[in-house]
């Protein structure tokens, strides 16, 4: 599936648009079939450095699916 990537911290530069292997939900999880997905300021700041988020991170964190 394609996904945007945060792998350092930094301006926009630093998005990485890719491929990545589609996630294997454990028991008890479902996967939702995302159609959309926004930014908000949680994304920015992750992306701009805020302590305690590891990375890589993936962005979008407002879905609609």
């Amino acid at each position: 599936m394609k996904s945007v990537r945060i792998y350092k911290h930094g301006g926009p530069d630093v998005l990485i648009w890719e491929e990545i292997a589609a996630p294997d939900p454990g028991p008890d999880q479902v996967i939702v079939d995302v159609k959309n997905s926004s930014l908000n300021h949680l994304d920015i700041w992750v992306r701009n450095g805020i302590p305690g988020v590891p990375l890589p991170f993936t962005p979008g964190s407002d879905a609609a699916g």
